[in-house]
């Protein structure tokens, strides 16, 4: 697995290699990993330092952390049967090329960011999908951008992420020992978990929430996250004179997410661009209904689970307010449809079975 943030400190997207790991480990087959970092916490992890600083502005930093990479993959190379490529940084980049050379197939996935940001002009990048075995892709907007954008490959599907089984149901008493940290008795509560950042509008959430607040004077939304947005959305808030209907929670770890998930009334996602929101999926998971912007993943989702995931349009303080209020005047937890499918598509023992699949068909190419 080579991966340019190894969780379990990580969430959502990141989280797949670690999760993939986890499940292949345990059912006989051994697994390594390359990720960024200073120190490997263990033999199965070997780390590539990521310079930062202002040394960045130049190539020097990149060229070493490709140095480092080559260095580091070849004796892990020898000992592969095939290699996971997570994502695209310099490290990915680099070890695609090195396991081509070396004869080793590799599976590459993409989460979003290099597909949605592509211009279609970067020949490494090109290279690195043609020189794939197959390429899986977390959404079927994904896959169709990507060939709009007539990203080369051998084969491709959609494979959607994992939903780890922390994500789940919560009875009704720890419902409450959750939601009582935040919320008077009968108040509601709403939920994003999200970077901070503009492509997540948490800043269009905060519009409909003075809007909401204005109807529901008791509701409260956690913002869980952090990111370059930060400072300014807490100004926003501020502004709209949120005061504790809009709780700034940071980078909050992965069992209290799920706490979280679990506890929260409604999970709203006001992000301009998705493929397929990990965390709009751990909502569903946790029983928790959503309302998400019409990006490309929102849409997808609502297509699959109907009525559990409210769709209106992206940067419409008005539109979300107005679904937020009406999901709140008829609380309720998500369908036992919902439920079926995501315990089909998106429980880890059947997307590592599917990964698995792949694996195989590339060791025997």
């Amino acid at each position: 697995m080579v991966t340019p943030h190894l969780p379990p400190h990580q969430a959502a997207n990141a989280l797949l290699p670690h999760l993939l790991g986890e499940a292949l480990t345990g059912s006989g087959h051994e697994v390594s990993f390359l990720t960024f970092g200073d120190q490997s916490p263990n033999g199965r992890v070997t780390c590539v330092k990521r310079r930062r600083g202002w040394l960045r502005v130049t190539r020097l930093p990149q060229a070493m952390e490709a140095a480092e990479t080559w260095l580091k993959v070849r004796p892990l190379l020898a000992e592969a049967d095939v290699v996971h490529v997570h994502s695209n940084t310099w490290m990915n980049q680099v070890a695609a090329a090195t396991a081509a050379r070396a004869g080793r197939p590799y599976i590459l996935t993409h989460y979003g960011t290099e597909i949605w940001h592509h211009d279609g002009k970067d020949g490494v990048f090109h290279r690195m999908n043609a020189r794939a075995s197959h390429v899986t892709l977390y959404s079927e907007a994904l896959l169709a951008r990507a060939r709009e954008l007539g990203v080369p490959w051998k084969a491709a599907s959609v494979v959607y992420p994992p939903v780890a089984d922390d994500f789940h149901p919560r009875g009704a008493d720890e419902r409450e020992r959750v939601r009582q940290r935040y919320v008077k008795p009968g108040g509601a509560l709403l939920l994003n978990v999200k970077r901070l950042h503009p492509l997540a509008d948490q800043s269009t959430l905060l519009k409909a929430m003075a809007r909401v607040r204005a109807e529901r004077p008791e509701a409260v939304l956690l913002v869980a996250g952090s990111g370059e947005a930060e400072g300014a959305l807490k100004e926003e808030a501020a502004a709209l004179g949120l005061g504790d209907n809009a709780r700034f929670l940071g980078l909050v770890p992965n069992a209290e997410v799920a706490a979280l998930q679990g506890a929260a009334d409604l999970f709203v996602l006001s992000s301009v661009l998705e493929a397929t929101p990990t965390v709009a999926l751990e909502a569903l998971a946790s029983g928790t209904p959503v309302v998400s912007t019409d990006n490309p993943g929102g849409v997808e989702l609502h297509g699959m689970f109907g009525d559990d995931v409210r769709v209106v349009p992206r940067q419409d303080p008005a539109a979300l307010a107005t679904a937020i209020l009406g999901f709140l005047a008829s609380p309720r937890r998500t369908s036992t449809t919902t439920a079926g499918v995501i315990q089909e598509r998106f429980r880890l023992p059947g997307v590592a079975a599917r990964y698995l699949a792949l694996y195989e068909q590339a060791a025997r190419a």
